[in-house]
């Protein structure tokens, strides 16, 4: 037998936003839940292993390039006409704060979904955990190299990511980290440990963002392993806020589908055992995800976006952006200028008020087969090799530092964009060193690059956000 069911609907209202004379606020509606003490560790479902075929031994492996290949193939330090004309002064985080706190939101790529580049800037900051009384995070949970303050988060085989950077139907709709969990079948499930850890305390209120139909939804919602609650979701189609309520913290939320399609957006978690935010408590929400573009801001539908800031406005914006970019094959950089453009215009719109700071990519090395790797010892082959690598084959031609010049040029518009539309810019592969830099980094020890030579180690992630803080001058430079 389920549990009595307590709703409460909240009628839509309407809150000006500075860009938008009318903005939609999300529908609300009220569960009354119970939460209880002790509540046993969450366990997610088990899948069936996939079986691979065992792929057969590599005998010319991927590697990164020797010192001797490097040394003969340096790139040329930029001409005078590629260098970025100087973005916008860094904002000065005193002169932002409000008297709810200082509130910076972060949106990237993989290089910010694994989360360790944000922590350390949390640290450099001095971001206390419990500074704010609520925490925004998005439907990005079960997706392979994202980190999330979460204990733990199950999701069933059935929900599909809906990242918003790919257009149509996807950017429809977007949740607040424009990327969305989306099902069709019944019975998938979303369950979550709240927590940031095991001794965190869980939150008196869960708020679940979807999207609402023009046909009602019915899901399940069990809280702390109690008996599931159905409820019928029937608000009007568009933005909207399923939020639980409970006398005590609750750690553990678990939701199925009963009928019909759910798009998920993301949870906010409130606490009223938060302590109470200072003009100069400073917290942070991070939407990082793998693979992600700036295209994301392009193609958003503001109105669905802005709904979910019409009441949380930041103080500082960030936009972490441009390895992507520089990944396609050709890359067209009049189109990213122009694309990148439109995304800080929408970024403005919804935010007009922020301060803001574009973060171009870092260093790119590549990576070679084992036998086109030379070294000084036979340095006859390591000319006949660079001859087939740079000269010989044009169309098959080998070039060390092909994303090295891309980075740079993004870094560039990144930083002439920023100024037009008042932000600031910061360069990850400027603060590396500049061009070519990756190989010293994955050849450091500490190692600071991964050994895709795109990524970073967590130390090199450290490294960059206290060298962010540290140009922005939000922190005090060590004395030399």
């Amino acid at each position: 037998m389920r549990s009595p069911i307590f709703l409460m609907f909240f009628a839509i209202g309407t809150l000006p936003i500075d860009s938008f004379a009318q903005q939609q606020l999300p529908a609300v509606t009220q569960l009354s839940v119970h939460a209880r003490a002790n509540v046993p560790d969450l366990v997610c479902e088990k899948r069936p292993p996939v079986v691979r075929r065992a792929a057969p031994p590599n005998t010319d492996p991927m590697e990164i390039p020797s010192d001797d290949l490097l040394v003969d193939t340096t790139p040329t330090a930029p001409a005078n006409d590629e260098l970025a004309r100087p973005a916008s002064a860094p904002p000065r985080l005193g002169s932002l704060s409000s008297p709810e706190g200082f509130r910076i939101a972060v949106w990237g790529d993989s290089h910010l979904a694994a989360n360790f580049f944000t922590e350390e800037l949390a640290k450099q900051l001095k971001v206390s955990a419990d500074a704010a009384p609520n925490v925004l995070i998005p439907a990005t949970m079960g997706k392979a190299g994202v980190r999330l303050p979460l204990r733990q988060s199950c999701v069933s085989s059935s929900w599909k990511y809906e990242p918003g950077y790919l257009g149509g139907e996807r950017a429809v709709a977007p949740g607040p980290g424009l990327v969305n969990l989306y099902s069709e079948q019944a019975g998938a499930t979303l369950a979550w440990d709240i927590r940031k850890d095991a001794q965190a305390p869980g939150y008196e209120r869960v708020r679940i963002l979807y999207q609402q139909t023009e046909a009602p939804m019915v899901v399940a919602i069990s809280v702390d392993g109690d008996t599931e609650q159905e409820v019928t979701l029937h608000e009007k189609a568009g933005p909207a806020i399923l939020e639980l309520v409970a006398e005590r913290p609750m750690t553990q939320v678990r939701l199925r589908l009963i009928d019909a399609r759910f798009r998920f957006h993301g949870l906010e978690l409130l606490s009223a055992q938060a302590k109470p935010a200072q003009p100069q408590a400073l917290s942070m929400d991070v939407f990082g995800y793998p693979g992600a573009t700036v295209a994301s801001w392009k193609y958003a539908n503001l109105n669905y976006l802005g709904a979910w800031f019409a009441q949380r406005q930041y103080q500082l914006v960030i936009l972490e952006f441009g390895t992507n970019e520089g990944n396609a094959k050709p890359f067209d950089l009049a189109a990213y200028r122009q694309t990148l453009t439109e995304s800080v215009r929408n970024m403005k719109t919804i935010f007009p008020a922020a301060a803001c700071v574009l973060i171009a990519p870092g260093d790119r090395g590549v990576l070679i087969r084992r036998s086109a790797n030379v070294h000084k010892k036979n340095r006859t082959r390591m000319r006949a090799m660079l001859d087939m690598l740079k000269w010989r084959n044009k169309k098959k031609s080998i070039d060390l530092f092909e994303y090295s010049k891309i980075h740079a040029a993004i870094g560039r518009v990144q930083a002439e964009v920023a100024a037009d539309a008042g932000c600031s810019a910061w360069s990850m592969q400027d603060a590396m060193g500049g061009r070519g830099r990756a190989y010293e980094w994955a050849q450091a020890s500490p190692a600071l690059m991964s050994r895709d030579l795109t990524h970073f180690t967590v130390a090199g992630y450290r490294r960059l956000a206290q060298q962010f803080a540290k140009d922005m001058g939000w922190i005090e430079a060590p004395p030399p």
